[in-house]
């Protein structure tokens, strides 16, 4: 019986090597058995126009979520109070003829 070929990949912190089983690479799927991204230019134009999506939606949801937190924390009233503080300023400083 073959024994099961191991990664051998040193830890920074521990000096022990990595005990995973290794890919056809030699490596584990940590320390670079893996794929390392689209070599292709039509893979890194997928890649990128995902990535884009992906970052928009994200950006979006923090959005609807922020306004979410401004409602719930009465920011609606405190612009409406806001806004009727102004107006009796301004009646106030409106010049007389």
């Amino acid at each position: 019986m073959k024994p099961k070929q191991q990664c051998g990949a040193h830890a920074r912190t521990t000096g022990a090597p990595c005990k995973a089983k290794a890919l056809p690479s030699g490596r584990c799927k940590l320390h670079g058995g893996m794929s390392t991204g689209p070599k292709t230019l039509e893979g890194k134009q997928a890649i990128g126009a995902a990535t884009k999506t992906r970052m928009a939606a994200g950006q979006l949801q923090k959005a609807i979520e922020g306004r979410k937190r401004w409602l719930d924390a009465g920011g609606r009233e405190h612009l409406s109070r806001l806004a009727k503080a102004r107006a009796a300023r301004l009646k106030w400083l409106k010049p007389r003829h």
